[in-house]
C-alpha cells in the first residue's frame, strides 16, 4: 500500500509540474488580449503561436499549439481526432499502469511514472484546450527544433531509460 501511494504521489507530482508550467506559459501571453482560460478550444482563447520570450540565440519561450501526436503528426482540427488520441493515449496509460503494478525493478518503476505523467499530462490538455500546449524552442538561425513541453520530456526521459536499462543492465537469460 505504501508503494501505491508514493506512485501515485511521483505520478502526480510530474503531472503538477507539467500543469504549471504550461499555466504559466498561458499567463505569460498578453493577457489583455488573451486572457488566461483553463478550459475552451484554443482556437478561441489564444493565438495559434505566440513569441514570449527570446531567452538565448538557440532558445524561446514560444507558444505553440500541437493538434497532433509527436512532431505534430497526425494534426487535424477534427474532433474524432482530439477524442481518438484521448482514447488511445488513456489506453496506453492503463496498459502501463498494468506493468507498473507488477513492475519490481524501481528504476524501471521510475521510468514508467515518467512516462504514464507525461502521458496524463497532454492528455488533460487535449481534453481542456484541443491541442497540447507546447512552448519549449530549441534552434539554430531558422531551423526550429519541433516545440515541447515538460510532459514531452518526462515521456522521453521515461523512455531513455527503459532503453539504457535494456541496453546495459537488463540480466540476458
Amino acid at each position: 500500500m505504501k508503494k501505491f501511494w508514493g506512485t501515485t504521489l511521483l505520478i502526480l507530482f510530474f503531472i503538477a509540474i507539467d500543469f504549471i508550467t504550461k499555466t504559466y506559459i498561458l499567463y505569460m501571453c498578453d493577457t489583455s488580449i488573451f486572457p488566461l482560460e483553463f478550459y475552451g478550444d484554443y482556437k478561441y482563447l489564444y493565438p495559434s503561436s505566440y513569441l514570449i520570450k527570446t531567452v538565448s540565440p538557440f532558445f524561446d519561450i514560444f507558444l505553440v499549439w500541437n493538434k497532433g501526436i509527436s512532431f505534430s503528426m497526425l494534426s487535424s482540427n477534427s474532433q474524432l481526432v482530439r477524442w481518438g488520441l484521448v482514447v488511445f493515449a488513456l489506453l496506453i496509460v492503463i496498459y502501463l499502469l498494468r506493468v507498473l503494478k507488477k513492475e519490481r525493478n524501481d528504476f524501471i518503476r521510475l521510468s514508467l511514472i515518467l512516462i504514464i505523467a507525461g502521458a496524463l499530462g497532454n492528455i488533460i490538455d487535449r481534453i481542456r484546450y484541443g491541442a497540447v500546449i507546447d512552448f519549449l524552442d530549441f534552434h539554430i538561425g531558422t531551423y526550429h527544433w519541433p516545440a515541447f513541453n515538460f510532459a514531452d520530456v518526462f515521456i522521453c526521459v521515461g523512455v531513455g531509460l527503459i532503453l539504457i536499462h535494456s541496453i546495459f543492465f537488463h540480466k540476458k537469460s
